[in-house]
């Protein structure tokens, strides 16, 4: 899968790849990018790993609730509150770095590659389903004009990687959209710096 801004056209040209040696080309519209992106970016923090992070009530360090003074049994302990959005963002941001740091975007497609929309040009996409995150994939299937279905399947890797060129080509073609994927992390700038 390969995402790439055509100026001329004003429009983001998508190419898919399957197995068996074929390829779709679509096109994808500033504004359908727009819709597409908040389905997407959700799904996308429904896979951040967020093990370990549950919090308990506050004053319970370890979410344990302690035994009452002078003994007894200690309370049932509640369940764990759920992870801040802000924390959500934070794991998000690293786990997508972390996932474009490991992905090859240098990768040209196949020339052997059959173009099954050769005859009539890339199709433009005119809509999109989304079957959520199951903990393991989700698939994206892209509605054309021209009432043809493209589904893709996309393990996590996959979908930071395809977020990851959305945004980037997004940016590149100045189209005023914000895609941010969780919060941003800042790496450190080399060189000396004066804390105090």
């Amino acid at each position: 899968m390969t995402v790439k801004y055509l100026p001329t056209e004003d429009r983001m040209l998508l190419r898919i790849a399957t197995s068996e040696k074929t390829e779709y080309r679509l096109w994808l519209t500033r504004r359908f990018i727009g819709v597409l992106w908040p389905a997407l970016g959700g799904q996308l923090a429904e896979t951040a790993d967020l093990t370990g992070l549950r919090q308990g009530k506050p004053g319970e360090a370890d979410g344990t609730p302690s035994a009452p003074p002078g003994g007894g049994e200690a309370p049932p302990a509640a369940a764990p509150a759920p992870v801040s959005p802000k924390v959500r963002d934070a794991v998000l941001g690293m786990e997508h770095q972390a996932a474009v740091q490991d992905s090859d975007f240098s990768k040209k497609h196949d020339e052997d590659t059959v173009d099954l929309t050769a005859n009539s040009g890339p199709m433009t996409v005119t809509g999109a389903k989304v079957k959520p995150w199951d903990g393991k994939k989700l698939v994206l299937s892209f509605q054309t004009a021209d009432g043809m279905n493209v589904t893709v399947t996309l393990d996590k890797k996959l979908l930071h990687g395809f977020c990851h060129m959305i945004a980037t080509t997004v940016q590149k073609a100045e189209w005023g959209l914000d895609l941010a994927v969780g919060e941003p992390v800042v790496a450190p700038q080399a060189g000396e710096r004066v804390v105090h």
